[in-house]
């Protein structure tokens, strides 16, 4: 089974949180970087030297909304795109610290996010790396806040079986008083 490609943790994060764990400083996660990368494969490998993308590129910055760890070992960050921020592409995000540090980067399938009513994009960032909990400080469960839309996509699938079963049977039944006209 092939895993998917995800976003990895840059070398200069990977030193940022080492000098901070040394330093017993907790990490500063500042903010959630979103840029519009021309050429950019979501499929690529992921640089771990990778750096901002240029100010050209960069269509949006987004200080954290939400954090929250899913377990000891495992911290998330999120931010909102309400329905009034826009209107622009992103394909490259990064999460980025209060000293600058690119601490992580994903690329991602070309993204529009437009104004209006009802398009809101949620964006989270997840890492994964020894006591991440306890380094970053998140004493809040990240489901507190991430919103697990499972029962709205079988409420919405079972409608959908209801119908498709109702069709099928309305179909047989006009089928059969058809052939049975003959």
């Amino acid at each position: 089974m092939t895993q998917a490609i995800t976003g990895i943790m840059t070398n200069a994060g990977k030193r940022y949180i080492t000098t901070r764990a040394l330093e017993d400083k907790g990490l500063d996660v500042k903010e959630l970087v979103l840029a519009n990368v021309p050429n950019l494969n979501e499929s690529a490998q992921r640089n771990p030297n990778e750096k901002m993308p240029s100010a050209l590129q960069i269509v949006h910055r987004r200080d954290i909304d939400a954090k929250g760890y899913v377990d000891a070992n495992t911290v998330a960050w999120a931010v909102i795109l309400e329905q009034d921020v826009g209107d622009f592409d992103y394909n490259w995000i990064g999460l980025v610290t209060k000293d600058g540090t690119l601490l992580a980067v994903d690329y991602l399938p070309l993204q529009r996010k437009r104004q209006g009513v009802n398009n809101v994009h949620n964006r989270s960032f997840v890492l994964k790396f020894a006591a991440a909990a306890a380094l970053t400080r998140i004493s809040i469960p990240a489901q507190s806040w991430m919103f697990d839309y499972s029962p709205q996509i079988d409420s919405i699938n079972n409608v959908l079986l209801i119908t498709a079963t109702a069709q099928i049977n309305n179909m047989k039944r006009h089928i059969h008083r058809v052939l049975e006209d003959k």
